[in-house]
């Protein structure tokens, strides 16, 4: 049975993961609404093909909520979500639509999560994250968890975007000079960036990763109750962990505005993002390790399709579920996707295997 409502709508349609989650969409027989603040951009995709469109600002509350109507479940997939989730989160809410997007950002979750007491109120599934941040991270931890039922610390190695994303890409340039933040004894704490670091070995190569304020540190900790979480993640560029580690000492430079503005321009000198070559040749890797207080420690390896191609793949499946009401009945406020759909559900998309170490 169906959702309330009609229709998905996906906001920030026409941008480059935007477009991936819409071909997805239509792959899997759903008509979404396209949709996003420019009307020019909208319109092309809604005659490309052939959706109905939609363009509002999300600065304009009354004209978000309008542009709802008859939308049961809303994807967001424009970033910054800084800026874009809360409104939008705000307009479903007033609308009665469920809200998804794809997400990685830890305060963006964080903020979200508080606010699962209106939307179960409401009977709404508030769940961000849909994409490769964070659905395999997310079910490869429920899956450690139920290795090592007494789990205490849990540490993620990822390596996932060897090209980014002009998007992705603006992500960590705002990120430059913040500290690293981990989950310890169920609190956000700060670290240096640059001062965590791990090396492991996969297939015969040597990973360097460094310490980032990944999704998990709020999406992990919720799925599992694990107190202590960090994320590690393999930066392709040549030097980027030194670099990062540089920018970690120095805040005030990386995060002066006209430094921002410059480096926000010379990203958009970047591809969009990498081609469907590329995305049909790549891999994701995800290295999980579990430790308990008795010294026991398990680890597990989850491969995955490249990020970008994962993201629509995924975002358009749980966007499938939850308009077609696939759901369990207590699905209202907000949920990680590896709560709601369990450990194995990465398992369920071609190319992904998973495999104890």
């Amino acid at each position: 049975m169906a959702t309330r409502g009609a229709q998905l709508l996906v906001y920030g349609a026409y941008g480059y993961s935007g477009q991936l989650v819409v071909e997805a969409a239509l792959r899997r027989g759903l008509r979404p609404v396209v949709a996003g603040r420019s009307a020019d951009r909208a319109a092309a995709l809604g005659r490309q093909t052939g959706l109905e469109h939609r363009a509002f600002s999300l600065d304009d509350a009354a004209a978000a909520h309008a542009a709802l109507d008859g939308v049961a479940v809303v994807l967001n997939c424009a970033g910054p979500f800084s800026q874009t989730a809360a409104p939008l989160a705000t307009a479903c809410l007033a609308a009665g639509a469920h809200y998804l997007d794809i997400t990685g950002e830890y305060p963006v979750i964080e903020a979200l999560a508080a606010r699962t007491t209106a939307f179960a109120r409401a009977g709404l599934l508030l769940m961000p994250s849909v994409g490769a941040d964070v659905v395999p991270s997310d079910c490869l931890a429920l899956h450690m968890k139920e290795r090592l039922p007494q789990a205490r610390r849990l540490e993620l190695c990822i390596r996932l975007l060897e090209l980014p994303s002009r998007g992705t890409a603006n992500s960590f340039v705002e990120a430059l000079g913040k500290p690293n933040v981990v989950r310890a004894g169920g609190e956000l704490v700060e670290r240096r960036m640059g001062a965590d670091s791990r090396s492991i070995e996969l297939d015969g190569e040597r990973l360097h990763m460094i310490g980032i304020p990944w999704g998990d540190i709020a999406t992990a900790w919720r799925t599992t109750g694990i107190p202590d979480i960090a994320v590690f993640m393999r930066l392709a560029l040549p030097g980027a962990q030194p670099f990062m580690a540089l920018a970690g000492r120095s805040r005030a430079i990386w995060q002066w505005p006209p430094v921002q503005r410059l480096l926000k321009r010379l990203v958009q000198k970047l591809p969009e993002g990498p081609d469907a070559t590329a995305r049909a040749s790549g891999h994701a890797d995800f290295v999980a390790t579990a430790s308990d207080a008795a010294g026991n420690i398990a680890r597990s390896h989850l491969r995955t399709p490249e990020g970008y191609a994962l993201t629509a793949e995924t975002a358009s499946e749980i966007a499938r579920r939850v308009l077609a009401g696939e759901l369990p009945a207590d699905h209202a406020g907000f949920r990680t996707p590896a709560a709601l759909f369990g450990a194995d559900f990465i398992l369920g998309f071609e190319g992904v295997s998973r495999r104890e170490l």
